[in-house]
């Protein structure tokens, strides 16, 4: 809603360790220049390892607004996806490992589709080192437990790395960074949706 600016900061004093995931706060949200001096979302959310690619959603059907992000922690291995619960004080509770969609290989940088019912993520492709593809996971309601993750494919993927997927808020368009022929090292694409004729 423009009230909330999520990020990853290795900045100190306030962080936990590796790089934690803050938040800054505005109330007015046609002025730039109102976001507040930024806060770490604390032990619930960070670790002492990697935390990044924080993704809100603010689930109006349960009430209960949630961010998911990926994370390096023991408890989930080399990358995988939590997801934390926001009290009605804006503090952040405990984290949770999301199983169905970790343990693909170093799996970052969680996107929610903003009616919760479709993720987005990048992971490393299984058997293939030094490559990462875009993969992503459906629910019929947010009651649901995510479905099993299906790797995008060609033309979205390409033998190189293709990685942090955003779903843009008309979930019609996927915004990704790939290092992929033809660009720089890292570029930014984009791909629309288009309806499959019956």
């Amino acid at each position: 809603d423009g009230h909330l600016l999520f990020f990853t900061s290795n900045r100190q004093p306030g962080g936990l360790g590796f790089p934690d995931i803050w938040v800054s706060r505005r109330e007015q949200t046609h002025d730039d220049f109102a976001w507040q001096p930024a806060e770490n979302l604390g032990a619930g959310v960070n670790s002492f390892s990697l935390d990044e690619g924080p993704s809100y959603f603010e689930n109006d059907e349960v009430g209960v607004p949630q961010l998911y992000f990926s994370s390096s922690r023991l408890s989930g291995g080399p990358g995988s996806i939590y997801v934390s619960e926001q009290a009605a004080d804006g503090s952040f509770g405990p984290a949770v490992l999301v199983l169905e969609l970790s343990g693909l290989g170093n799996t970052r940088r969680p996107s929610i589709r903003h009616d919760g019912l479709e993720i987005f993520f990048g992971s490393e492709r299984p058997g293939i080192p030094n490559s990462q593809d875009l993969w992503v996971a459906t629910r019929e309601t947010v009651f649901d437990a995510w479905s099993e993750p299906i790797n995008l494919g060609s033309p979205l993927n390409s033998e190189l790395v293709d990685v942090q997927p955003y779903i843009s808020s008309d979930r019609e368009t996927l915004f990704f960074a790939s290092n992929r022929p033809n660009g720089g090292p890292t570029d930014l694409y984009m791909s629309t949706r288009t309806k499959l004729s019956e």
